[in-house]
């Protein structure tokens, strides 16, 4: 007589999608360890629409994965703001979180690698079962997890102060989410990011270091849908005009 099948869980991918085709945008992959911890496995600088779309194809894995995409993944408005935007900025208007208008518009290439992502058999339902593509948005996530009165904001102002920002989303990443439901491991491809040289770095490889640091935070909150499960998510919004999925804290407590 054998026993039950083991689970294989499956793997959690971030992506921090830029809003124009001609835009580089970060990829992270993390997987989890039969204890429960989570592992960052790899981080990518993306250059164009094919290198998104061939990066999830070689990193979906064969226990299927979860995506978090930090950008507007159901677009439908031709113009103005979504309700789930609407909503989500009324809910955290004191923190100060940057206000997009998310439309067919300014919203054309995100809009397009979603539907790309569905042909390949992704579902766009956070509750589904199987291989999965929800929609983020980093900074209230950064509110929630980090416990912050404002997050975060990267890729804004001079090289300098993106320095400092990307220095301090760090340590935020290093600290939170070390002690957090699930913990983020120590790895390899972690202390690359935490410890690559911002002295020396000019802007381009600032802007790689804040996408993929975004894309970490992204593969977190994929991880947190599938690991505490979607009743630990805030949801905004709907399926049919467009939603925004949100970790809600570090501990089940802090919901």
């Amino acid at each position: 007589m054998t026993g039950s099948p083991k689970y294989r869980s499956p793997r959690y991918l971030g992506l921090d999608l830029a809003w124009a085709p001609r835009k580089s945008s970060g990829g992270a992959v993390m997987e989890v360890d039969e204890d429960g911890t989570l592992t960052l496995k790899s981080t990518a600088s993306l250059r164009a629409h094919e290198d998104i779309l061939s990066w999830l194809a070689r990193n979906r894995g064969r226990n299927g994965c979860i995506v978090a995409i930090n950008g507007p993944l159901i677009v439908e408005n031709v113009s103005g703001q979504r309700p789930c935007d609407l909503a989500l900025h009324e809910h955290f208007a004191r923190n100060f979180i940057d206000e997009y208008h998310v439309n067919i518009t300014n919203a054309s290439h995100p809009r397009t690698i979603s539907r790309a992502l569905q042909r390949m058999g992704f579902d766009l339902d956070p509750t589904a079962e199987g291989d999965r593509i929800v929609e983020t948005f980093n900074q209230p996530a950064q509110v929630l997890l980090f416990d912050l009165e404002r997050p975060i904001k990267l890729k804004v102002g001079p090289v300098g102060a993106r320095k400092d920002a990307v220095a301090r989303f760090r340590e935020l990443i290093e600290e939170k989410l070390d002690d957090a439901t699930p913990p983020l491991n120590p790895s390899g491809a972690l202390q690359a990011l935490l410890e690559a040289d911002l002295p020396d770095s000019n802007g381009s490889r600032v802007g790689e270091l804040e996408e993929q640091l975004e894309a970490v935070l992204s593969a977190y909150t994929a991880a947190f849908l599938d690991i505490r499960g979607p009743e630990a998510c805030a949801f905004f919004g709907d399926l049919r005009d467009g939603y925004v999925l949100l970790p809600t804290g570090r501990h089940p407590e802090a919901r």
